[in-house]
């Protein structure tokens, strides 16, 4: 603004000055050489030269003034800078003990906040955890467990038995003082272990899926081994269970009588049953899975083949034990949960008589009636059974062939269908009347012996073999 106001007064100044110097030359012009003249002109001639040096004089002083302004606004500025630095140095330097002590925990949680951030920073993980992390977490509990014994082997992995470290030490004087052999301590149970690289290279990936989660929702079933826990590691995964302890059926019993292959026959049929129910085939139904538990009642295990499969629908993959499959399987046909009741339909063939069906017999007569080298009502087709079911009592001949039907509609398949059979004339099926009959007074009453067979190895082996697996 005072910029603009002193160009316009310099403005001014020139627009006078030169009118009056040229009012001069005029009246010059006009005047001639009369000495009147000569006197004006002189006088003209000081006019504008004082009108320059007017001219001159207010140049400078506007120039003096503009100077000054400036000055002053550099002083103010200097100023504000002054007063700016001084107000940071007393900022900094002239605080005392109480703001000292603010600033300090100020940058204590300052810094406590950037050490949380980093511990929560996600950092990559390997492809295999990735690929199994939707059920399997990635906090092992392998430092928990003290590895007892190597219970058995599979496709895909071992089986341990161990013993939580902090139940093992609270426990291990009790037992030794009071000579305990056949009491399992608090916290046993068994783990397997799988190779994650196996499991990819064979594309079973989903089928561990499947197999970790129908053990979780069925787990809770009297007849089904409980699932505990399950993690991963880079090369593992860990199944945590409970430990049944007598091992294997056949292992431990290899004669059976009519009542305990009753009772045996009931536990497996609601096993199946219930998970028939809940939408799944067990596809996997045979004596190495059926565990005896301390009371010697039954318990299905490893659920490895399993399938989410509704009832009434069917499905094609084949897969299962040869000699435990149902011939619509070995046939490559469309399959049912009948097929399940097949292989039971074998497991109570090889309780009575030690022996299974020639089902090799059957596919390869079915082969040749196809090639029409046999008749449709050929003897040959339908008698697979072994030739001692002759001498079993009527209950047990009507069993097995209902179990072992080559026709999958006309299969007993369901426990109420299994309820109606002269076999269970005077017995209830169900989970609270079946564990109210102790096996143990069965075994006594028809004098069945129990083998002792462990086969486990001792706790050093074990531990070698699960670091080395």
């Amino acid at each position: 603004m005072g910029n603009a106001k002193s160009r316009h007064k310099l403005s001014v100044a020139n627009e006078n000055s030169a009118n009056v110097i040229s009012n001069c030359k005029r009246i010059q012009k006009t005047a001639g050489g009369r000495p009147e003249e000569q006197k004006f002109r002189k006088s003209t001639t000081t006019i504008a030269s004082a009108a320059k040096y007017n001219k001159t004089q207010y140049q400078h002083s506007l120039a003096a003034d503009d100077g000054q302004q400036q000055q002053q606004r550099r002083l103010k500025q200097s100023s504000v800078w002054s007063l700016g630095s001084l107000n940071w140095n007393l900022s900094f330097s002239g605080r005392n003990s109480l703001k000292q002590q603010h600033h300090r925990s100020i940058r204590r949680s300052s810094f406590t906040a950037i050490q949380q951030r980093r511990s929560k920073t996600q950092w990559h993980k390997p492809l295999t955890n990735t690929i199994f992390s939707t059920h399997f977490k990635d906090t092992s509990r392998n430092k928990e467990l003290h590895i007892e014994q190597l219970v058995a082997k599979g496709a895909y992995g071992v089986v341990f038995k161990v013993i939580d470290k902090e139940h093992r030490n609270r426990n291990k004087k009790q037992y030794i003082d009071n000579n305990i052999d056949d009491v399992l301590p608090n916290g046993t149970y068994a783990l397997k272990v799988l190779k994650k690289s196996k499991i990819i290279a064979e594309s079973s990936v989903q089928q561990i899926k499947n197999e970790v989660d129908i053990q979780k929702v069925c787990g809770h079933y009297p007849f089904i081994v409980r699932q505990i826990d399950i993690w991963q590691n880079r090369h593992n995964l860990h199944i945590l269970s409970e430990y049944v302890p007598n091992g294997e059926l056949f292992s431990k019993i290899c004669t059976f009588s009519l009542d305990l292959i009753r009772l045996y026959l009931a536990e497996i049929a609601l096993a199946l049953d219930f998970l028939h129910n809940a939408g799944i085939i067990y596809r996997d139904a045979k004596s190495e899975n059926i565990l005896l538990t301390r009371d010697y009642h039954l318990k299905l295990t490893d659920f490895g083949l399993s399938k989410w499969l509704k009832l009434g629908f069917t499905t094609k993959t084949m897969c299962g034990t040869l000699q435990y499959m149902a011939p619509e399987i070995l046939q490559g046909l469309p399959y049912g949960h009948s097929a399940d009741w097949w292989s039971l339909g074998v497991i109570v063939c090889q309780m009575f008589m030690d022996k299974t069906p020639d089902i090799s017999t059957y596919i390869i007569s079915s082969e040749q009636l196809i090639d029409s080298k046999l008749n449709a009502n050929d003897d040959s087709l339908k008698n697979i059974l072994p030739s001692e079911v002759e001498h079993l009592p009527h209950e047990g001949k009507d069993v097995l062939k209902r179990l072992l039907d080559l026709n999958p509609d006309n299969r007993l398949r369901s426990v109420r269908a299994l309820q109606k059979i002269a076999m269970y004339k005077n017995f209830k099926i169900n989970p609270d009347f079946v564990l109210n009959i102790n096996p143990l007074d069965i075994i006594a009453s028809d004098n069945i012996t129990i083998y002792d067979g462990n086969q486990l190895k001792e706790s050093a082996l074990a531990d070698i073999a699960f670091r080395n697996f």
